[in-house]
C-alpha cells in the first residue's frame, strides 16, 4: 500500500472547512477519487460564494495539499494552487470557499467560466 493509498483511506475528508460540518464546506472527499496526476477533468468546483472567484479542481496531491486545474479570479488561468488558503479562507461575513454540489465532472477544455 503506497502512502498516498493509506492517507486515502484513513482519512474522508481530504480538505474540510472548521466552518461548519456540511457537504458545502466538504471540499475534497476520498470518495472523489482525484487522480494526483495527470488530471485533465474537473472533479470538483469550488467557489466563493460572497465575492470573485471560482476553482475547478483536476488533481490533488494530498502530502503538499497543492491541487491543479483551472482557477478564475480575475481571469481564467491553469495551474496548482495551495488548498491549504482556500480552506483557510474566510470571506465577507466570515463565509469560506465553497464547493458546488451540483458540479458534473467535465474535461478542462470544456470549462468556460
Amino acid at each position: 500500500m503506497t502512502v498516498i493509498t493509506t492517507l486515502l483511506t484513513v482519512k474522508r475528508d481530504l480538505e474540510a472547512s472548521t466552518f461548519q460540518h456540511r457537504p458545502a464546506y466538504r471540499y475534497i472527499r476520498a470518495s472523489d477519487h482525484v487522480p494526483t496526476e495527470n488530471g485533465t477533468i474537473a472533479i470538483i468546483k469550488l467557489f466563493n460564494p460572497t465575492g470573485v472567484g471560482t476553482w475547478y479542481i483536476a488533481e490533488y496531491d494530498p502530502i503538499t495539499r497543492t491541487a491543479f486545474g483551472l482557477a478564475h479570479i480575475q481571469e481564467a488561468e491553469l495551474g496548482y494552487f495551495s488548498m491549504k488558503e482556500l480552506v483557510d479562507y474566510r470571506g465577507r461575513f466570515g463565509l469560506p470557499i465553497e464547493r458546488d454540489l451540483g458540479w458534473k465532472p467535465r474535461p478542462l477544455t470544456e470549462i468556460t467560466p
